[in-house]
């Protein structure tokens, strides 16, 4: 009965906030974003956007300004960031101090103007995913959008007896105009003994978004190969889908299958939801999250075989632009399952914005 309850309690949620209205969009003068870039940013980014070698001024300037025409870099980068670089330069999300901020010559309608422009000068950049859909990491939920990162994850499992640690390195690199591979390595340490069980690898490819709607859907498939022999390899195909509800809250989702290639009997349905409050526009801040999880057998007779966690979390900011982040969280068993806690730890580094240490 608390399992059915829960379902429904859960049910609901999810659909008032997949029936949130979406985000209002927002009109620019485009014509009026042409000549102010002209006036004002062409002299380091060059009139379609891309920075003449030649020009002394782009030749005395280190760092190099960035290639705006780059379909790659222009659609990764969300509108609200270029934003804040316009008004306040690029200190302000740790990049180049370099880059003036223009809040005391330029109106805010001039700067969401030239952004606006800005945005347009990288032909076939509408084909990416935007950047405004790359949504926070949560802890178990997968992500829908195609990232360049390396994360860290460690969990500590509480349960009768000795304690597991498991420690996860994750490699994800894009490729294509909507793709991205990924590597994981998996250690685990339960007292005994303590060994790298398990390599996963795969790709994700994003099937669908809307920036409108403020949404994205992807799928992808993951092959996971065990380093003991006795184990079965296993094939976990999954969609993941995000969107932002309003300026406050973005919903995110998952759903895995797990399949063991010897015995397809014993596999599950993984199914993972999280919600982030967004408190502030700050990127080094601390944002609040609820994700749930259920975990259903393929040989479930009832419901009381399905598997339910609660797991609140906190994302944090370490650097001005959130490039590296950590997230931190606690995850509740809310069934008979074989442990009493989990804690996790992930720190994530997306390298395509640049060092680990740039921005701190």
């Amino acid at each position: 009965m608390r399992n059915q309850q829960f379902s429904v309690c859960v049910g609901r949620i999810v659909a008032m906030l997949l029936l949130t209205p979406g985000l209002p969009a927002q009109s620019a003068d485009l014509e009026a974003g042409r000549k102010i870039f002209e006036e004002v940013c062409a002299a380091c980014h060059g009139t379609t956007g891309r920075p003449d070698p030649s020009n002394p001024v782009v030749q005395a300037l280190d760092p190099q300004p960035a290639d705006l025409s780059d379909p790659l870099f222009n659609s990764r980068e969300p509108t609200a960031d270029w934003h804040i670089v316009v008004t306040h330069g690029g200190q302000a999300l740790g990049l180049s101090a370099v880059m003036p901020g223009q809040q005391g010559a330029l109106s805010a309608e001039d700067i969401q103007n030239v952004v606006a422009y800005a945005k347009t000068l990288a032909p076939g950049s509408d084909k990416y995913p935007p950047g405004e859909l790359n949504f926070f990491l949560p802890v178990r939920t997968k992500k829908a959008f195609p990232e360049d990162e390396i994360v860290y994850k460690a969990r500590i499992t509480e349960r009768d007896g000795d304690n597991v640690w498991r420690n996860v390195i994750e490699i994800e690199k894009r490729f294509g105009k909507r793709s991205m591979g990924v590597l994981e390595i998996i250690h685990e340490d339960d007292g005994t003994d303590s060994e790298i069980t398990e390599v996963e690898a795969g790709a994700k490819t994003v099937l669908h978004w809307n920036l409108e709607r403020r949404s994205i859907l992807s799928g992808a498939l993951i092959v996971a190969i065990p380093t003991d022999s006795d184990e079965s390899e296993e094939i976990i195909p999954y969609l993941a889908y995000g969107k932002q509800l309003n300026d406050k809250a973005i919903f995110q989702s998952s759903a895995r299958v797990i399949v063991p290639v010897d015995d397809t009997g014993d596999g599950e349905v993984e199914l993972a939801g999280v919600v982030h409050y967004l408190w502030t526009d700050q990127r080094r801040a601390v944002y609040p999250a609820l994700e749930v999880t259920a975990t259903v057998p393929f040989d479930a007779e009832d419901e009381d075989t399905v598997q339910w966690t609660a797991l609140p979390q906190v994302r944090i900011g370490l650097t001005k632009g959130g490039h590296v982040a950590l997230n931190l969280g606690v995850e509740f068993p809310l069934s008979d399952q074989s442990y009493n806690t989990r804690y996790h730890l992930n720190l994530l580094w997306d390298f395509a914005d640049g060092s680990f240490f740039k921005g701190w």
